[in-house]
């Protein structure tokens, strides 16, 4: 337990400090680091579940996860190349086993919300770091991703632990800066949504003159050095977001993304595969000789999964709004955190894509965290009971 709390705390910027430094320096090696610590970090996790289960039994999303699991380690077998789908797989058991390991270990005391909190400031110092060398070397226009996805998984738990932009301002700011230096449109588009839904759902639970200046004053400041960020990259801008690219009727808009979909959905709605879809990872082969993904996980788990991919997904939606009307009873002001985070989730599932890549560990942490504190105000609530009672 203290090695896997020990590289939580430290092997995830870590792995960040690899994953981004492999991609700079083209090296194979330092990119193995990363595979190591992953594989080492991914062996520790099963452990500690198995000796956690009882606990993490209790995690209201566990039920979900493991269906979750067990039905993608059936594709597994449908895949033409299993050692690949493994590793895919891999990624998946990672994240998942991940946040079902918080929820034990904030349930321990052994890494609290407090603790995460201060891994994703960590990872936000290294992202925006790399983001700046990036930049200013000019690789950022041969991988403009560099980690505003990343950051945007974060963000969910930083707003938590901001209490309506009272808190963490410093690292809202420099997650809104590592993500608009990009210009990486999804991203962009769901860290505002998100904000929007945070901010005005924040504001009508608990409305006061002072946050409503508060969040217009950060707000309005993100907004000022995104256009003025805009107007210094003018070239940038108007190619990655010029109208044709949201054009819905134009096949290239979303860089081709409107063409792929169309065509996705039609070789599955003309198939004989509506219920269980292509099999695992096959729409790689769509495109003979370049094996590309979806770009979406609507898209890409209709292809694949057919019927029962997309019933998955529809599943953890019903789950999380389900949960933000249980955490809603018990604490109305942060409860809107869980649709701000619904928000990003829908907008990236269709047009990007989240659930096969190991950072999604962040996006989905914020839960076990809720729980928690609402397992900690009914302890509360029950203590008050009793004195009442004695008295």
């Amino acid at each position: 337990m203290k090695l896997l709390v020990f590289l939580i705390k430290w092997g995830f910027p870590l792995l960040l400090v690899t994953d981004l430094g492999s991609e700079f320096l083209s090296s194979n090696f330092v990119l193995n680091i990363s595979r190591v610590l992953r594989i080492l970090i991914l062996v520790l996790l099963i452990k500690e579940y198995v000796l956690n289960f009882q606990i993490i039994r209790k995690f209201k999303l566990h039920t979900f996860f493991m269906v979750f699991l067990i039905v993608l380690f059936l594709y597994l077998f449908t895949d033409r190349d299993l050692f690949d789908g493994f590793w895919v797989y891999s990624k998946i058991l990672y994240w998942v086993l991940g946040v079902n390991i918080l929820f034990a270990y904030g349930y321990r005391g052994v890494l609290t919300m407090e603790d995460f909190t201060k891994v994703l400031k960590r990872v936000i110092y290294v992202a925006v770091g790399f983001s700046l060398i990036f930049f200013i070397t000019g690789f950022i226009k041969d991988d403009y991703n560099v980690a505003a996805y990343l950051i945007l998984f974060m963000y969910p738990l930083l707003l938590f632990s901001s209490y309506g932009y009272k808190k963490n301002v410093f690292f809202i700011v420099l997650s809104a800066f590592a993500i608009l230096i990009t210009l990486k449109r999804g991203a962009m588009i769901a860290f505002v949504a998100g904000n929007i839904v945070y901010y005005l759902g924040n504001l009508n639970a608990d409305f006061s003159f002072k946050k409503l200046f508060t969040g217009l004053i950060i707000l309005l400041s993100i907004s000022f050095a995104g256009l003025t960020y805009f107007q210094l990259q003018e070239d940038e801008v108007g190619e990655r977001f010029e109208e044709d690219q949201f054009d819905p009727s134009n096949e290239r808009a979303g860089s081709g993304r409107i063409g792929a979909y169309t065509r996705i959905y039609d070789l599955w709605y003309n198939s004989d595969n509506k219920m269980f879809g292509f099999g695992n990872q096959e729409d790689t082969y769509r495109n003979v000789g370049k094996r590309t993904h979806a770009h979406s996980d609507i898209f890409g788990f209709l292809y694949n999964f057919g019927i029962v991919g997309i019933l998955l997904i529809i599943w953890l939606y019903i789950k999380v709004i389900g949960f933000y009307f249980y955490y809603r009873k018990y604490d109305r002001e942060n409860s809107v955190v869980i649709l701000s985070l619904f928000a990003i989730m829908v907008l990236v599932n269709f047009y990007s894509g989240m659930l096969r890549t190991t950072n999604v560990l962040y996006f989905f942490s914020v839960f076990p965290y809720l729980q928690l504190r609402v397992m900690f105000i009914k302890q509360q609530q029950q203590q008050q009971q009793q004195q009442q009672v004695i008295v």
